[in-house]
């Protein structure tokens, strides 16, 4: 088990300081304006960007917080307001741990436009427990049963690396914390959640697309001390 900080970037404090914000606001309302009126969104970032003389990290975490607003309309129609007790919930076991260890690790976190919390790690088709794995997998899992959910399905990406010990911690866990799980190894999760309701995931593909989502993450986040949350204004 690894001993990191996972999402950590030595220089996001000057890149996503205080003094930075304001110029990140000004570049996503840009961007918020131009996606509205049907601009490719490489193409808006790329552009914006250049204007804004922001890095490539800067991009991406603008990327992963704004959205246009025909995109925002269509996932508050979709989003829960609760949690229906004894409900089937369809969690994003990567995009959901991952997060959790980003936060636990004191890494710094995105609250996107839609109210969604999403992070900069990056795994790329590589993942590896670290030491916030269990903590973090414990926190989602006493969530859903302080929601007094039914079935929590978890989806994983089987191709990704180590999946096989990740679905071993949460069926460790679940166990302990007596929660009922179904954990599901396939090839791509993201395809199987846009056709599922009640779906725990920040991925914003996913959450615009399914039946229907709820925002688990902000409960989460609520419950963390001090947890560092870059949030802009559009």
């Amino acid at each position: 088990m690894k001993n990191v900080r996972r999402g950590y970037h030595e220089e996001d404090l000057k890149l996503f300081g205080k003094d930075v914000l304001p110029v990140l606001s000004s570049c996503a309302k840009d961007i918020v304006y131009l996606l509205d009126r049907g601009y490719p969104y490489k193409t808006v970032l790329a552009f914006t960007g250049n204007r804004y003389c922001l890095t490539e990290r800067q991009r991406t975490a603008l990327m992963r917080i704004c959205a246009s607003e025909e995109h925002m309309r269509i996932r508050r129609e979709k989003q829960l307001t609760v949690l229906e007790e004894g409900c089937t919930v369809n969690i994003d076991a990567f995009n959901a741990v991952v997060l959790m260890e980003t936060a636990l690790s004191g890494s710094m976190i995105l609250r996107g436009m839609d109210g969604c919390y999403r992070d900069l790690s990056g795994l790329a088709g590589t993942y590896a427990i670290i030491q916030n794995t269990v903590p973090g997998i414990d926190r989602i899992l006493q969530k859903l049963k302080d929601h007094k959910t039914g079935l929590a399905v978890f989806w994983i990406d089987k191709p990704v690396s180590n999946s096989g010990r990740l679905k071993t911690h949460i069926a460790e866990e679940a166990e302990k914390i007596g929660i009922q799980v179904d954990i599901r190894m396939v090839q791509d999760a993201d395809t199987e959640l846009k056709k599922c309701s009640h779906v725990i995931s920040g991925d914003s593909e996913v959450i615009t697309d399914c039946v229907s989502w709820y925002n688990l993450y902000e409960d989460l986040i609520k419950d963390l001390t001090d947890p560092w949350v870059v949030s802009l204004d559009k």
